[in-house]
């Protein structure tokens, strides 16, 4: 399947290491495209993305239009799928598959980042992500996206939800 960005495109808005893992990197670029970017576009507008992307350039990069004489700016999916991204990279790229289990990737002069703190930059980038895609999905609505159903456009619906009844 295409990625729809890439380490430098991530690079443009997050801090990304030069050095990491090149294949761990275009597994959370894929699980990010569909387990975040899927639900909220459609599959409909998705898949075109995916099979002409030349034809989205303009929701992929983002920009500015004008909406009822007012000038607007789109953020770009490639600016919220880096925020997905790198949320998924924060809690997850430190972890190896290998013959003896899986495994934390630990260097000699380096000390683990403690998981509350992971998940809490996890959640950090998640929240930005959706404030992003508020963005996006505005731009969609505005300009009457043939391919998208703005009933597709969940918000956060990850989770479940536990309240106290007194």
């Amino acid at each position: 399947m295409q990625r729809l960005i890439s380490r430098t495109d991530i690079a443009q808005y997050r801090q990304i290491s030069k050095s990491c893992n090149d294949d761990k990197l275009n597994e959370i670029i894929l699980d990010a495209q569909i387990q975040d970017l899927l639900p909220l576009l459609g599959e409909r507008l998705y898949n075109n993305i995916v099979a002409s992307i030349e034809d989205y350039q303009e929701l992929l990069t983002g920009g500015i239009y004008v909406h009822d004489s007012l000038e607007y700016t789109n953020y770009g999916l490639k600016m919220l799928l880096s925020y997905f991204v790198y949320a998924r990279y924060v809690m997850f790229s430190s972890y190896i598959d290998t013959p003896f289990s899986l495994v934390e990737k630990l260097g000699s002069d380096s000390k683990p980042v403690d998981a509350s703190v992971k998940k809490t930059l996890y959640n950090d980038n998640r929240d930005s992500a959706f404030m992003i895609w508020n963005n996006i999905k505005n731009y969609l609505l505005r300009t009457k996206a043939e391919d998208f159903n703005g009933c597709n456009a969940g918000t956060k619906t990850r989770g479940l939800r536990f309240t106290k009844i007194k």
